[in-house]
């Protein structure tokens, strides 16, 4: 639900900034020693992001009276795009967490499960949480796509193939946001737009590689509109050219992590919308 994926969007957009402080500094994780003293911090801070997360939720949607535990079946909610916004915000929690704990030390695989475990129990419990509020109730779909998110990032690690398939996220206002329909863009799924970009380059033929810029990749995009209280509404698709900056030449920690970071969102580039109707962009949010 949308209220899911705004405490998700809080996460993220904490996790940035956070991501950043703690970069890796291109170390071998795998015969880093853990310092103590950057354990402590990234402990310290997490935890205090994640009480933010939940006095944002608590005053907003659980406070007052609760009621039995109960499940709720949202599975034509927003024609799906709240699931890919509960997927996609789990997914670079867990991303920037384990990146965070690999400046302090971690081996990679165990950063990518620590970051991946932090992810999914608090999802977990804010389901859990939702399952006792009046209004809300736990939804199996919210939570099964709060596992595969923030799994996905592990999967990555164990399946190179994955790699080649990056989540990205973009906003661009929908003509009811234009028109005040909310107060806030993200509380409007009509404004964002999912996207799996493609590394092109990786996939080719060796013998093709050198032709093909490495930066730029093929993403397909998703988003609704004309959204209704009775599921009702329309999908559309997208495909376009994408840029997957960490392929861009630069070093140093800060450009490297700053890349790292950019490439969690689409940005603008040439699109081609494939339904409901063929249309073609230049420049498409």
């Amino acid at each position: 639900m949308m209220r899911r994926t705004i405490a998700n969007i809080f996460l993220g957009v904490i996790f940035i900034p956070y991501g950043l402080l703690c970069k890796t500094e291109g170390r071998d994780s795998s015969r880093a020693t853990v310092s103590r003293s950057r354990l402590a911090f990234v402990i310290g801070v997490s935890g205090g992001i994640i009480a933010g997360a939940h006095l944002v939720q608590y005053n907003h949607w659980w406070k007052g009276p609760r009621s039995p535990f109960r499940f709720v079946d949202d599975s034509k909610y927003a024609l799906n795009a709240d699931k890919l916004g509960h997927a996609y915000f789990a997914c670079v929690v867990t991303d920037f967490m384990a990146h965070s704990l690999m400046w302090a030390g971690v081996d990679r695989p165990s950063a990518l499960w620590y970051g991946a475990g932090v992810s999914m129990l608090f999802q977990t419990y804010v389901e859990v949480e939702d399952g006792f509020a009046k209004n809300i109730g736990f939804s199996p779909g919210d939570f099964g796509a709060n596992i595969a998110g923030a799994l996905y990032p592990v999967a990555q690690h164990y399946l190179p193939l994955l790699r080649n398939a990056l989540f990205k996220w973009s906003l661009y206002p929908s003509e009811k946001y234009k028109h005040h329909a909310y107060a806030f863009i993200i509380d409007d799924y009509e404004s964002q737009y999912f996207w799996l970009s493609i590394s092109v380059h990786n996939l080719l033929p060796e013998q093709w590689k050198r032709w093909y810029p490495s930066f730029l990749n093929v993403a397909v995009g998703y988003s609704v509109r004309d959204l209704d209280l009775r599921g009702g509404g329309e999908r559309e698709w997208f495909i376009a050219l994408d840029y997957d900056f960490e392929k861009l030449p630069g070093g140093g920690w800060f450009l490297r992590t700053l890349k790292h970071v950019l490439n969690v969102y689409h940005f603008p580039a040439p699109t081609i919308k494939l339904r409901p109707h063929l249309v073609a962009y230049g420049f498409h949010f």
